[in-house]
C-alpha cells in the first residue's frame, strides 16, 4: 500500500480506537469517580458565590466556601422537606378517599348490572343457559378462566414482592447513600476550597490550542446544563399552573397540594403527569363520576398537548440549540434509550455542538491527513450550524 495513504489510516484507526478505549475507560472509572465529579460540579456552581463574598465582605476563601456550601445545603434540604411534606399529606388525604373510592366503584357495580337492567340480566341468563346445555364449552372456560386468576395470582404476588424487596434495599442502601453525601461534600469543600490553584495548575500543564478549546467546549456546556435545568423547572411550573387551574375549575379540594405533587412527579423520570391523572380518572369513571372522570382525561390531554408544543422551543432556547435539531435529538433518544433518552439526547447534541464550534473535529481531521494538529489561534471562525 502506498505510504501516503497508509499512515492517514493507520492515524484514523488511531483516533477511533483512541475515542472507543476512552468510552470504556469512562464506563469503568464512572462508579469511582462520580461522587468527585459531584463534588467538581457543586464547587463550579458555588465558585462565583465564593468569589463575590470574597470581593465584597473581604471573607477569607474557606470560611466563603464553608458559608456557600452550608447555604447550598441548607435549601436542599428545605426543598426536600418541603416536598416530603406534601407527599406525606397527599398521602393521608389519599388513605381517606380510597376506601369512598372503592365502596363507591363497588355500588356503581352492582347498581349498573344487577339493578334495574332487565336487558343485562336476560343476558347473563341466556349465557348460563347456554353453559348448561354444552357442559363441554363450559368446563374449557372455567379452566381458562382459572388459569388466568392464577396468572393475575401469581403477577399480584410477584409485584408484592419486588415492592418490598426494592424497599429493603432502599432501606438496606441508605448507609451507602449517606456515605457517598459525605464524599460528595467532602470533594466539594477540597475542590471548591483550592479552585484557584487547581486552575493555575492545570492551565500550567495544558498547551495553549487546549486552553483554548476547552474553554469553547466547558462554555457551552455550562450554559447548556444551566439552561437545561431552567426548562425543566419552567416545564414543571407550568404543569403545575395548569393542573392548578383545571383542579380549580373542577371544583376539587387540595388544589395546592396536589398541583405540587403532580408538577414533581412531572419531574421524575418514567412517571410524568399521566402517572397521577389517568389512574384517577379511571377511578372517576368507575365510581360513576363521568363528568369529572372526563375532565380529568381532557385535562391530562391538554397538559400533553401543551408540553409536546412548548418543549422543544424551549430546550433549544435554553440550552441554545436550533429547534429542529433539539426536536431532532430528543426523538433520537426518545427511540434509542426511552424516556431517559429525553435528557441523555439533547445532552450529546450539546457537547456536539460544542465540539464542532471548538474545531475539534477539523483539528482530529487535520491530524489524520497531516499527522500534527494546526497551529490555530484566536476565536474559532466556524460556527454551530443553525
Amino acid at each position: 500500500m502506498n505510504r501516503d495513504v497508509s499512515w492517514p489510516i493507520a492515524r484514523g484507526l488511531l483516533v477511533i480506537g483512541s475515542i472507543i478505549a476512552g468510552y470504556y475507560i469512562l464506563l469503568f472509572a464512572m462508579p469511582l469517580i462520580y461522587p468527585f465529579l459531584i463534588g467538581w460540579l457543586i464547587a463550579m456552581i458555588a465558585e462565583p458565590i465564593v468569589r463575590w463574598l470574597e470581593r465584597r465582605y473581604r471573607v477569607p476563601r474557606w470560611a466563603g466556601v464553608t458559608i456557600t456550601l452550608l447555604l447550598l445545603i441548607a435549601i436542599l434540604i428545605t426543598l426536600l422537606t418541603l416536598l416530603v411534606s406534601e407527599i406525606v399529606v397527599f398521602l393521608i388525604r389519599l388513605s381517606d378517599w380510597i376506601p369512598a373510592w372503592i365502596n363507591d366503584i363497588n355500588t356503581y357495580i352492582l347498581t349498573t348490572f344487577f339493578n334495574g337492567h332487565s336487558e343485562l340480566s336476560r343476558l347473563i341468563d341466556n349465557i348460563q343457559s347456554y353453559l348448561e346445555k354444552n357442559p363441554q364449552q363450559r368446563s374449557e372456560i372455567v379452566n381458562s378462566i382459572q388459569d388466568n386468576i392464577g396468572i393475575v395470582a401469581n403477577k399480584g404476588t410477584q409485584l408484592i414482592t419486588d415492592i418490598i424487596a426494592g424497599i429493603g434495599t432502599f432501606l438496606s442502601n441508605l448507609p451507602y447513600f449517606a456515605m457517598v453525601l459525605v464524599f460528595c461534600i467532602l470533594a466539594a469543600f477540597f475542590i471548591a476550597f483550592d479552585w484557584p490553584r487547581l486552575k493555575r495548575s492545570l492551565l500550567r500543564i495544558t498547551p495553549d490550542h487546549v486552553q483554548h478549546t476547552g474553554s469553547l467546549v466547558i462554555t457551552d456546556l455550562k450554559r447548556a446544563l444551566f439552561g437545561f435545568i431552567r426548562a425543566q423547572l419552567t416545564l414543571v411550573t407550568i404543569t403545575g399552573i395548569l393542573v392548578w387551574v383545571g383542579l380549580m375549575i373542577m371544583g376539587i379540594r387540595y388544589v395546592i397540594t396536589i398541583a405540587i405533587v403532580t408538577a414533581i412527579v412531572d419531574l421524575l423520570p418514567y412517571l410524568g403527569v399521566g402517572s397521577v391523572l389517568i389512574p384517577w380518572s379511571i377511578v372517576l369513571l368507575l365510581t360513576g363520576d363521568i363528568e369529572l372522570g372526563i375532565g380529568l382525561a381532557i385535562l391530562y390531554l391538554i397538559i400533553i398537548l401543551v408540553r409536546q408544543t412548548i418543549e422543544p422551543k424551549l430546550v433549544a432556547t435554553n440550552i441554545g440549540l436550533n429547534p429542529l435539531f433539539t426536536l431532532f435529538a430528543l426523538f433520537v433518544g426518545l427511540k434509542l434509550l426511552g424516556v431517559i433518552g429525553l435528557i441523555v439526547g439533547p445532552t450529546l447534541a450539546v457537547i456536539l455542538i460544542a465540539l464542532y464550534r471548538a474545531n475539534v473535529f477539523r483539528d482530529l481531521w487535520f491530524y489524520i491527513r497531516h499527522g500534527r494538529t494546526p497551529n490555530t489561534k484566536g476565536t474559532s471562525q466556524i460556527k454551530s450550524p443553525d
